[in-house]
């Protein structure tokens, strides 16, 4: 079950099959809320087996950022084990979601055992305040094509071929991502389509040449 997680895929086999025995798994449809931005939290390691979820953060006007996605073999949920304050963020599913959810108590009881997972884990968080960091001053020091530009550079992968590729982003996520209206995107995206800078096919967005400085 956890031979994917980075978290864990330092330990040996027999280390990961006794983790695996305080784990239990739960099927989540897509738009379950797993973790509600400010409540209380359950004392809860949760780690993607499969599907996809979004996490954001909201405010009371109802205006939403979006600040992450998550996929197989990524984790979430390690601040609240360290510090019991209230959630940061929510995160929701995108997709039908397979989650397997590990109770602090016998992760520490692990931890005991295998500093390596001490190690990992830190790292994971520190890498997610980094990325929060970094979305912060794109927000505060980029203007909205530098946002948006900024994001589909981190987003896009290579597939098979070698060619640059994001996951399924429709507009409206893109514009929550970046602070601005689904209709800016749309204009922005258009452009570099135009220009021969993209090409999106079915919300993937392929990155056919380096995106120009400004728009």
């Amino acid at each position: 079950m956890l031979e994917n997680v980075p978290l864990f895929e330092s330990l040996s086999p027999q280390d990961r099959a006794e983790l695996e025995l305080g784990i239990h798994t739960q099927f989540f449809t897509k738009g379950s809320i797993l973790v509600g931005q400010g409540e209380v939290s359950n004392n809860l390691l949760y780690i993607v087996l499969s599907g996809k979820l979004k996490v954001f953060m909201g405010n009371e006007e109802g205006r939403e950022v979006l600040l992450d996605y998550l996929q197989e073999g990524d984790t979430f949920g390690e601040l609240s084990l360290f510090d019991d304050e209230p959630r940061s963020a929510t995160v929701m599913t995108v997709e039908d979601c397979k989650i397997a959810l590990l109770p602090r108590a016998y992760l520490f009881t692990c931890l005991q055992n295998n500093p390596n997972i001490a190690i990992e884990l830190l790292r994971t968080v520190i890498k997610r305040m980094r990325n929060t960091t970094e979305q912060v001053s794109s927000l505060a020091l980029l203007d909205i094509y530098g946002r948006i530009a900024k994001v589909l550079t981190n987003m896009a992968k290579p597939n098979e071929d070698g060619r640059l590729i994001t996951e399924t982003l429709t507009h409206q996520e893109l514009s929550t991502m970046v602070g601005c209206s689904r209709e800016m995107v749309t204009r922005i995206l258009n452009d570099l389509k135009r220009g021969g800078y993209i090409a999106i096919d079915n919300h993937r967005i392929e990155i056919k040449n380096r995106l120009p400085l400004r728009w």
